[in-house]
């Protein structure tokens, strides 16, 4: 119970400020106010509708970012002298705020979810291809030395060694990526939308609904816990893997 006494703290505090300053309501809600709507957006089907395309937007983007990214980073590692031509592209597209693309590629392909979902895939496909070369990188040298003194061929290098040795730089970069996924479909919903937990923000936003904006963040917090829950199963899997 000790993490929630804070969470349960802060809003018997938000609560007795808008009970002493009612006019304040307007601007930063009010916890009651907030579990009204909630109820009202969990009844109507409204806020689990939201975030089912916001939670499909990312996982489709994250998982093709993470994979695209992975496997090039690997067989960047392969292939060196591809590595040292694209680097400086690598690093110039990972320079590039998400949100800069977002209107060009809404203008490319729509308001619906294929946007999101190549915002996704952009917010992702950096960080993990970086993950897997650093991994490759960071192998065990006297290991790789020792399945070449054994006539390992290139290719069972990179296949017994240095995928299973970068798995732990994988995952490390998945959890990153997987806020990263979130937060670029998210940018998407914001710019143009017309469903998702960014289109339930700017409407509430429209309206002056200040509670309604809360139950958005509520709604975009909790995809986020539930993406980092996803995580741990695989992180035990990588590691007896590794």
């Amino acid at each position: 119970m000790l993490p929630v006494l804070p969470a349960l703290a802060g809003l018997a505090v938000w609560q007795t400020w808008i009970s002493f300053l009612p006019d304040h309501v307007f601007f930063v809600g009010s916890p009651s106010g907030t579990m009204q709507e909630l109820v009202s957006a969990v009844a109507g089907g409204e806020l689990f509708y939201h975030m089912g395309i916001t939670a499909s937007e990312s996982l489709l983007g994250f998982v093709a970012g993470s994979l695209i990214g992975t496997l090039l980073g690997l067989l960047l590692w392969y292939f060196p002298t591809a590595y040292r031509i694209s680097s400086l592209y690598i690093v110039a597209l990972g320079s590039v705020p998400v949100f800069a693309l977002g209107p060009v590629l809404i203008f490319w392909f729509g308001t619906g979810m294929t946007s999101k979902v190549v915002l996704g895939f952009l917010s992702t496909f950096v960080v993990a291809l970086a993950q897997a070369h650093t991994g490759a990188q960071e192998a065990d040298v006297n290991l790789l030395r020792l399945a070449t003194a054994f006539g390992g061929t290139k290719w069972q290098l990179l296949t017994k060694v240095i995928a299973p040795s970068s798995a732990i730089w994988v995952l490390a970069g998945m959890r990153i990526n997987l806020g990263m996924a979130l937060l670029g479909a998210f940018i998407g919903e914001f710019i143009s939308s017309q469903a998702g937990l960014g289109h339930f923000i700017i409407t509430a936003e429209g309206l002056y609904n200040v509670n309604q904006i809360w139950v958005g963040v509520l709604g975009i917090t909790t995809l986020a816990i539930s993406f980092h829950m996803l995580t741990i199963p695989i992180e035990k899997w990588a590691k007896r893997w590794q």
